[in-house]
């Protein structure tokens, strides 16, 4: 969804401003200070952060600026396929919920050990979660992990960074001078899944550890 129009924040404020009317759509306040937003098409995630350092991650509608749902915890490596949202917390859990209602379908415990940092990655249907070792699908209905393997021509111990299927249709920037924060919030593209970044909250840092 490409538009005129942009997100900015004040505070403990989010504005939608028109350049084309030099008015603001719509504008939403927040009982804690906003400390990171983030679009992606139709959807923006907004982190809010208490004086007590209370996080939280709240979607609201682009267009309408409604607020869908809140939840008490940081996205990471975000996914968006059909009405799912697939993330990472920082207790290295995987989270499936629902996009519309924020409802959790399934929290899932890392395969991998404590100290590794996987990267996950969109290919074909199958939600892959890999180290330079090991590779895992995680089912999207259930959240169930299987061991797996990546397709023959993909090695995971040669991966620094990849724009998968999710990423391509929504990272649209135009060039390296062109800016935006897609890059650090979504998926792999900053090269790792867990630490990092905090663009709308939800960054990537660092890259791949070991299983």
């Amino acid at each position: 969804m490409k538009t005129n129009s942009i997100i900015i924040s004040e505070k403990k404020k989010v504005l939608k401003y028109s350049p084309k009317n030099d008015a603001f759509e719509w504008e939403l306040n927040f009982k804690h200070r906003v400390t990171g937003i983030s679009r992606i098409d139709e959807y923006v995630f907004v982190t809010t952060s208490s004086n007590w350092g209370k996080q939280s991650t709240n979607l609201i509608y682009f267009e309408s600026g409604e607020k869908l749902w809140t939840k008490d915890e940081i996205f990471y490596s975000i996914h968006i396929i059909d009405d799912l949202i697939i993330y990472a917390n920082k207790t290295k859990h995987f989270c499936g919920i629902n996009l519309k209602t924020g409802v959790n379908i399934f929290i899932t415990k890392s395969p991998f050990r404590w100290w590794a940092t996987p990267k996950t990655m969109l290919l074909n249907g199958q939600f892959y979660l890999y180290t330079s070792n090991k590779v895992f699908l995680l089912n999207l209905k259930n959240g169930s992990i299987s061991e797996s393997k990546l397709p023959n021509k993909i090695d995971p111990k040669e991966i620094s960074l990849v724009l998968d299927e999710f990423q391509i249709n929504i990272n649209n920037l135009p060039s390296a001078n062109g800016g935006g924060d897609a890059h650090a919030f979504i998926g792999d593209a900053s090269g790792g899944d867990f630490g990092g970044g905090d663009a709308g909250g939800a960054g990537d840092g660092g890259g791949g550890g070991d299983a």
